[in-house]
């Protein structure tokens, strides 16, 4: 891709003024790193000191995914494109520490190299670029950072951007650089998103009718391709529960939330004595604070990472990554967290996958086309904080009425998979393009 004279002068003056802004803001940038341990996690990586190994096979693929949450959605697409080209080298980049622990511990045998995303100026990405010379570019979700995807246009490297998502915050943002956006959507040689949704928003916001897909969503492929092999029993043993132990198993709460079931846990307790709670917060690094709450209300509990000298505590706090989607599989009421507070929710298909009942609470606009899928076919129930007790004691004393729940939410899930193909179809489709 050439650029013309005003162009270049263009991102010339957008790369002085985040280089200037980064000056200005250097002491707080030093500070936080010198005092925070989690902001020196990749430090040399991000600031292009330290680079990746070169590429030992050909194609060559770099895939972003910034989190947790988007590492998960994608490992599907990593193994299928090693399975398709075996003899790939594939790069995967996340922002977050847990991120990478994911990548690894997710779809660490399928990938060449992890690296931290290097900060989106210009002389730090440039360098990236040129050692990986990539031929396709994944971003996951919608992940815009304009000097890398302009770095990687100007190397040559196909641009895509797979399951894409634009939720109604991040529209209302990207509203205010419309003009900008305008230049960067023009790197991109397909956007393949969610929903119809999804579409119309990323439309909204200047993308190229043509460029923008429906492939669906990935998490559903991955619910299904991940999740096949878990075996209930196993999950029990791992996290030391007996047979006769009623769980629920409350994922990615936030602070405000634990308060909430907790005190829906405690009342239920006593009409339920065998009732256990698998407490998993949305950030393991909340774990002291997650504590303390049990702390205050007079609760024994044990930590996942010391669960093997358990003796009865009935609350199993998760301080771990990775491990919830599995816990769901032994659950009798599944609680998702991030909905009781403004956060927009979290993924319900994992219980649905393993058919329990889910229990979401009303803020779920981060995940909206999938809970509105499954409410179509009453597949899961959107609660009030005020309700939330009651409705766990109506699910707890009827099975049927929880089986029936559960199953219909994995019902949905089967019906919509398919996304994982479809991503495919597209990736090889601009592998072949000139």
């Amino acid at each position: 891709m050439k650029e013309t004279f005003w162009r270049k002068a263009l991102w010339g003056g957008y790369n002085l003024l985040l280089g200037g802004g980064a000056l200005v803001a250097s002491p707080l940038l030093l500070y936080k790193v010198a005092a925070t341990p989690r902001w020196r996690v990749g430090w040399e990586e991000r600031v292009s000191l330290e680079l990746p190994p070169r590429p030992q096979g050909e194609p060559v693929f770099w895939i972003h995914a910034v989190s947790v949450g988007e590492v998960i959605a994608v490992s599907p697409l990593v193994e299928a494109l090693r399975k398709a080209y075996p003899q790939a080298a594939i790069y995967l980049s996340t922002v977050t520490e847990t991120g990478k622990e994911t990548a690894l511990e997710r779809v660490g045998r399928f990938i060449d190299h992890h690296l931290f995303l290097p900060l989106d100026w210009a002389p730090f990405v440039s360098r990236v670029v040129k050692r990986i010379s990539p031929h396709l570019f994944a971003v996951v979700e919608t992940e815009i950072w304009p000097n890398l995807l302009r770095s990687l246009a100007l190397k040559g490297a196909q641009i895509i951007l797979v399951n894409g998502r634009i939720s109604p915050s991040s529209f209302e943002g990207y509203s205010k650089a419309l003009p900008f956006l305008k230049y960067v959507w023009r790197y991109f040689q397909c956007m393949a998103m969610q929903s119809s949704r999804d579409a119309a928003r990323i439309l909204a916001l200047g993308a190229p009718n043509e460029k923008v897909v429906v492939a669906g969503n990935l998490k559903y492929d991955q619910a299904l391709l991940q999740l096949e092999e878990v075996d209930s029993r196993e999950i029990r043993e791992r996290f030391c529960l007996t047979q006769d132990e009623e769980v629920v198993v409350a994922g990615s709460t936030h602070p405000g939330e634990e308060e909430l079931i907790l005190d829906a846990f405690i009342s239920l307790r006593e009409e339920f004595p065998r009732l256990t709670l698998i407490l998993a917060p949305r950030h393991p690094r909340r774990r002291d604070e997650v504590e303390s709450v049990l702390r205050n209300r007079g609760m024994a509990w044990v930590r996942k990472t010391q669960v093997e000298g358990r003796r009865g505590e009935p609350v199993i706090l998760l301080d771990t990554v990775g491990e919830l989607a599995a816990a769901y599989s032994v659950a009798r009421v599944a609680l998702v967290g991030g909905s009781w507070i403004d956060r927009g929710g979290h993924n319900p298909l994992e219980p649905a996958f393993f058919a329990k009942p889910v229990l979401m609470g009303p803020s779920y606009f981060n995940f909206v086309d999938m809970v509105e899928d499954l409410k179509r076919e009453e597949g899961i129930r959107i609660v009030a904080r005020e309700t939330l007790e009651g409705e766990m004691r109506s699910l707890l004393a009827d099975e049927e009425e929880a089986r029936s729940l559960g199953e219909r939410a994995r019902g949905v899930l089967m019906k919509n998979r398919g996304a994982l193909d479809r991503h495919m179809e597209l990736i090889q489709g601009v592998l072949r393009s000139p």
